[in-house]
């Protein structure tokens, strides 16, 4: 037997089939539907992160009884977080009050720099007024101030190798604080500063 011949015409018919697959565009089909369940199954795993944050965020409101909890994303402009310079930010989940204008549509790829003091003053943790007439900042002051904003409290959301990916706000505008987070001088206390911190937990894994 000619083990040698017949290796060849195996090889040979083979090439023909591939050929032909590839004439009819079979592995082309194959590749598209490929991609087509990579992307469903990318979009299906983003929506249900997505689901898990907004339910995260609107027990955050409710607990601690505020007009608007929202996140800001960093990013670079098509991109979110990876550990390249951040350039911007973007207002990516919102929970409000009914009857509350939402912020997220008119606080897309802002520049950071126009920032940095508020976002500096968030990872040292004090970004936290029970009063925003209190606050230095004329800048951060007169826009909290604008969208109706009597208290505010923001905290910073880091990922596994500790880079800054997102920000966790809390707005008051006509709903009041509770009382056990709230010292005589209306300033938030540091029971309300470390639940507030601890609850991101909750959140980071998903940003």
């Amino acid at each position: 037997m000619d083990w040698a011949r017949i290796i060849e015409v195996l090889i040979t018919s083979i090439t023909s089939i591939v050929v032909a697959l590839v004439g009819a565009g079979f592995f082309r089909r194959y590749t598209e539907k490929q991609k087509q369940t990579e992307s469903k199954s990318k979009l299906l795993e983003q929506i249900k992160k997505d689901e898990i944050v907004h339910l995260a965020i609107r027990e955050i409101r409710r607990k601690y009884n505020a007009d608007r909890v929202y996140i800001w994303q960093f990013h670079n402009g098509g991109n979110f977080y990876t550990t390249s310079p951040i350039q911007r930010l973007s207002i990516t989940y919102e929970r409000c009050s009914d009857g509350l204008e939402r912020k997220a549509e008119k606080n897309q790829n802002l520049f950071i720099t126009n920032f940095t003091e508020y976002i500096r003053d968030i990872i040292d943790y004090k970004m936290f007024y029970g009063d925003v007439t209190k606050i230095d900042d004329i800048g951060l002051r007169t826009l909290l101030q604008s969208n109706g904003t009597k208290s505010h409290a923001a905290i910073p959301v880091f990922d596994r190798d500790e880079h800054l990916v997102a920000v966790l706000a809390l707005d008051w505008i006509f709903s009041q604080i509770p009382q056990e987070y709230i010292k005589k001088d209306y300033e938030f206390n540091e029971s309300f500063k470390d639940d507030f911190s601890d609850g991101i937990h909750s959140l980071d894994k998903y940003l």
